[in-house]
Order: C-alpha cells, then structure tokens, then sequence
C-alpha cells in the first residue's frame, strides 16, 4: 500500500491487443515507483481492423475486466487516475456506443486519444528514458520509432530539438489484417509485404535520408517478440541489440513461412504472424539512414502518461524541456515550408508579451499563450502554397500535419488563428469555425486579435519597429515602438486591425512610436 507521504495514481490503457493497469506512488518525477501492474490480453483491434466496429459481445467482456480493475483501483486508495483509449476504440465506427456502454457498466469515463496524442505519450516516456541513460546528450541524431498495433511514429530528435516527426497507419497487427490468410502463406508473401510497407513509407527517406543517425530507438507492442527471437533476455528499460545480429535475423526471417517462424523460434500461431511485418518494419526504418546503434526499449504508452501526470503535478521544469521540442518541432515545420523565420520570430515576441499585458483581461492560461506561441510561428506557412488567401492555405497545412503535444481540438484552434490571423471576422459562415465548440470561438476570437496586432507591428516583414512597452490605461491599450527607420506601413495596419481587437475586448488599441 502506499505509503502517507506519497501520492498515488492510476493508468487504465484499452490497446488493440491489451487492456492494461499501473498504478505509481510519487513525491516528484525523480522518485516514483510502480506499485502494481496488470494486463489481460484482447482482440480489439482485430475486430476494428476487420469489420470497422467492437461486437458488443467484446464491450461485455471488457467492461467485467474494468469492472475487476476498478477494484483493484479502490483497493490501493486510488482516486487520481485516468482510463485512455487507444487505436482500437479510436478507430471503431460504433465508437460513441462503446464509450456509453462502459460509462453505464463501469463507471469509468472513457478518453479517447488521437494517434499524436498517442505517440506524443510514448515520445516523452522514451525520451525520459534515453536522458535517464545519458544518451539525449549525443550530437547525431537518435530516431525514436514506435510501432504499436494500428500505427507507426516517426521522431527525429536532433541537436536538442525535435527536427522531424511523422506518424503513419501502418501498424503490425493492420498490416496483417491488410492480407488474408492464403495471401500470408504464399510464397510471394515477403516481396508483396516489403513493397507494401517501402511504399507506404517511402516519403520518409526524403526526410531522413541524409541524416547520420546514431540511435534507432525502437518501442512498440512487439519489441518483446523482436528480442525473444533474437535470443536477448527479457526486455529492461534499454536493451542494446548488435546489428550484425539484427542483419542475420532479418535474413533468416524473411526465407520462413508461418509454419516455419512457429517452429524454429517456438511461436505460437498468432505470434508468428507478427514476426514478419516487424522485422521488415525495422528493416526498413535501418534502411533509411546509416544507423550506428540499435536500442529497444520497454516504455509503454502508460509510461508517458504516468511521467507527463507527475511533472505536472509537482511542477517539474522537466516540462520545459518538453514544450521546447515542441516548439523546435513548429520552426522546422516552418522551414519545411520556407517560412521567414524573422518575421515569425517578430510576432511570435510581440504577440507573447501583448498576451501577458492582457492576462487579467483575456483570462486565459498557460497553455493557451503556449498555444498563441505556435500558432505565431507557423501562422504564414501557407505562402508556401500560394501568396493569394495564405492563411487559408497555413489552415490547411496545420490541420493536414501531425503536431506532437497537442489534441485534435487544440491544433484546430492553432489552425484557425493562422486562418484569422490578417483578416476576416470568426463566423458560422466558415466551415473551419462551426468545427469549434462555443468556448474555444471565443478563445480563439481573443487570440487572433492579439496575433493581427502582433503581425501588423511587422507588417513590412523588415523588423523595422521594436516593442518598447504596452500600458493599459482604462479603455486603452498604448503599444509603445521604437524604429529607426520610418514605420508608416505598421501604423497603418494597425490601425486597421485595431477595430477587430476592440470588439473582442472593449479596449482601444492605439501604436504610439516612442521620442527620438
């Protein structure tokens, strides 16, 4: 039990293949310590994979297993716990009913996370764990790779900053699902799965290609299948695996059928046929740059939530760490784009400090000025596209990218700020804006008119004028500027944009250009 100077808290994950439990105690992100586990094997995902819907006969037998953890909860005390789920649930067309169902059975509330979501999870629980182990701090690039039942994500982290991240549905068990079973057992398997999987990730090699990688990390729900067939030990946090012994697997895997995989490395039938699709998988991830090292490790999803829940809780600036690679990520997404990273930088300093002027005005919190901040840098990458309705295009490309750390509803709401960001007033007449519950409308209202603001301050994109100070004054709200050379254009835009900010909050912005 846990001790009295401890919190405790609950993860209850409903994967495709496993419905797991853990529950920690803590006093910070440094000394926590798992004090139960459990995990029951299903075939969620095989359902949804095949018939695009979770029988109710499967909701049953799910619910008396959460029935049994809810037990196992209140017998440890616990009271701060959350119950996700995952690709199966996600992707199940009879989703909303499945979630009911538990809700009236259980009790539990079901959260059910986006695939970033997920793989943001599982990015920070692989992250912690390669800087626990001192190699966060290599100068090559260490290229995490996680391929869970229903997808596979892609994170490249590099320098201090996450430079390349992509996710992609083809996980193990969807691949199988993909062919059925005298297709599996044909001779011509191995070629037709490996042209499958290259074609499907082949736009990656463009990305990745060229970069010196020094650690392929690899995760997943089949790590354990990988080292058992290699002849490694049980899997510990990081498990070193030699490539020459990677290349005479994959060599020795690739001549086998079913029967075959099941007898030489003593598999039962349903083991077996993962074998091929996730030996070919990280095949082809080893192909796709010139890797020195090989890690596996052992990090769930649950991992991550339970390490993001207690830096949170206890305030860790481990955090911080965290939002800079998010933000690292947004800069190169901006370069993938050819955005100008000056002018970016402008209004992305601007906006921020017009936000925190505003902080008793607004009511907004931290994470809404984090997300003002991204949407400021990636707010004109649709020029990409087209120089006529850009912020049309910067919405698309927004809600088009996978963008670690934030849900669904938080990168629309990035994306509708790039949207709203020059021009235009936030209505039910755009399609983008009636997607926005009644809430995030009027979040989103205040943080576009501070971000045109911002953008109209370096409307020449020439940093000409430098934000010296903000006072807010009964109805007004002064912006202070020093420019050395003449301002006339930002002035201009300025004003225009201040009719907008003033209907949102009731203050009158005024651009006042400082003596001398």
């Amino acid at each position: 039990m846990p001790s009295r100077s401890s919190d405790v808290f609950g993860v209850i994950h409903i994967g495709s293949e496993l419905v797991s439990l853990q529950i920690v105690e803590y006093s910070s992100l440094q000394d926590f310590r798992i004090i139960e586990k459990a995990s029951t094997q299903v075939s969620l995902g095989e359902e949804t994979f095949k018939t695009g819907q979770i029988s109710f006969a499967a909701v049953r037998e799910l619910c008396e297993l959460l029935q049994g953890y809810r037990r196992i909860l209140q017998e440890f005390a616990v009271k701060d716990y959350r119950l996700l789920a995952t690709t199966a649930i996600r992707e199940a067309a009879n989703q909303q009913y499945i979630i009911d169902q538990i809700k009236v059975k259980t009790g539990f509330t079901v959260e059910v996370v986006s695939m970033p979501q997920e793989i943001f999870y599982k990015y920070i629980a692989l992250f912690r764990g390669i800087e626990v182990q001192g190699l966060a701090d290599e100068q090559q690039g260490v290229l995490f790779v996680d391929i869970s039942s229903g997808g596979l994500g892609i994170t490249l982290y590099e320098n201090g900053a996450m430079e390349y991240q992509q996710n992609i549905h083809i996980g193990t068990l969807r691949i199988k699902e993909s062919f059925d079973k005298n297709q599996r057992e044909s001779a011509h398997f191995y070629q037709a799965l490996s042209e499958y999987i290259n074609s499907t990730i082949e736009p990656v090699d463009a990305e990745l290609g060229t970069r010196p990688i020094k650690y392929l990390v690899l995760s997943g729900v089949e790590t354990g299948l990988f080292l058992k067939m290699l002849g490694y030990d049980a899997p510990s946090q990081l498990t070193f695996v030699n490539l020459r012994d990677f290349f005479a697997l994959y060599e020795k895997v690739k001549e086998l059928n079913i029967p075959q995989l099941m007898q030489t490395f003593k598999l039962p039938e349903h083991r077996a046929e993962m074998a091929l699709p996730t030996i070919l998988l990280y095949h082809q991830m080893l192909a796709l740059s010139d890797v020195a090292q090989i890690v596996v490790s052992n990090a769930q999803f649950a991992d991550g939530i339970t390490i993001s829940h207690i830096a949170e809780k206890t305030a860790d600036p481990w955090l911080d760490k965290i939002e800079e690679q998010i933000v690292s990520f947004a800069r190169a997404m901006g370069r993938k784009y050819s955005y100008d990273p000056e002018h970016a930088r402008h209004v992305e300093e601007s906006a921020l400090q017009i936000f925190d002027r505003l902080t008793k005005v607004h009511g907004l919190g931290p994470r809404e000025r984090f997300i003002l901040k991204v949407a400021a840098i990636l707010h004109d990458i649709g020029k990409f596209v087209s120089l006529r309705k850009h912020y049309f295009y910067s919405y698309r490309l927004i809600v088009s990218s996978d963008i670690l750390g934030f849900s669904e509803e938080e990168k629309d709401l990035i994306a509708n700020i790039a949207y709203y960001h020059s021009k235009g007033t936030p209505s039910g007449a755009d399609a983008n804006f009636t997607n926005l519950s009644s809430s995030e409308r009027i979040t989103l209202a205040k943080l576009a008119a501070i971000i045109r603001l911002a953008d109209a301050i370096d409307r020449s994109h020439l940093q000409k004028a430098t934000l010296t100070g903000i006072t807010l004054s009964g109805e007004e709200l002064v912006i202070t500027i020093s420019a050395e050379r003449d301002p006339s254009l930002e002035e201009w835009t300025f004003h225009d944009k201040a009719e907008f900010f003033e209907s949102v909050f009731g203050i009158r912005p005024i651009l006042k250009r400082q003596a001398g």
